[in-house]
C-alpha cells in the first residue's frame, strides 16, 4: 500500500506545482513595456505590480505621496495587452476619484493628471473584462 501511495502524492504535487507556476503573474515584464510607454520629459518614480491573483483580487490599491504643481503620468501594459482589462483610478485622500483611464466605456493606456495639492492619493487598479487579471504600471512625474 505505502509503495503504491508515494508515486501518487509525487504525482499529485508535481501536477498541484506545475499549475500554480502558470497561473503566476510576471508584472516585471509589463514594467518593462510601461516604461517604454513613458513619455519623454517624464521620470520615473515607481512601478506597480498588477496581480489579481486569476481573479481572486478584485481590487488592487497602492498609497502615494503627489507634490502640489507636479504632473503626473501613469501608463498600464497588462497581458491582455495594452491597458485592456485594467482600470486604474487616482484617488485623493477622501477618496473621490480624481481621473481614471476607463472613460465612456474606453480604455486608455494611462492617464495624466496636475496635482493642485500636495498630499496623500490612493491608485486603485481593477478589472473589467479581463481573461488574465494581471500587469503592471508605471508612474512618473513632470515640474
Amino acid at each position: 500500500m505505502r509503495a503504491v501511495l508515494t508515486p501518487l502524492v509525487v504525482l499529485l504535487s508535481l501536477a498541484l506545482f506545475s499549475t500554480k507556476a502558470v497561473a503566476q503573474c510576471d508584472a516585471e515584464v509589463y514594467s518593462q513595456k510601461a516604461l517604454k510607454a513613458l513619455q519623454q520629459g517624464y521620470t520615473f518614480v515607481k512601478s506597480y505590480k498588477i496581480d489579481g491573483k486569476n481573479g481572486a483580487r478584485k481590487n488592487i490599491e497602492y498609497t502615494c505621496v503627489f507634490s502640489k504643481d507636479t504632473n503626473y503620468m501613469l501608463r498600464i501594459e497588462g497581458k491582455d495587452g495594452g491597458a485592456k482589462g485594467i482600470v486604474a483610478t487616482l484617488l485623493d485622500n477622501q477618496r473621490q476619484e480624481l481621473t481614471t483611464n476607463n472613460l465612456n466605456g474606453k480604455s486608455y493606456p494611462g492617464w495624466t493628471y496636475r496635482c493642485r495639492s500636495t498630499g496623500i492619493y490612493y491608485i486603485l487598479f481593477s478589472f473589467k473584462d479581463s481573461e488574465s487579471y494581471c500587469g503592471a504600471a508605471v508612474l512618473g512625474f513632470k515640474r
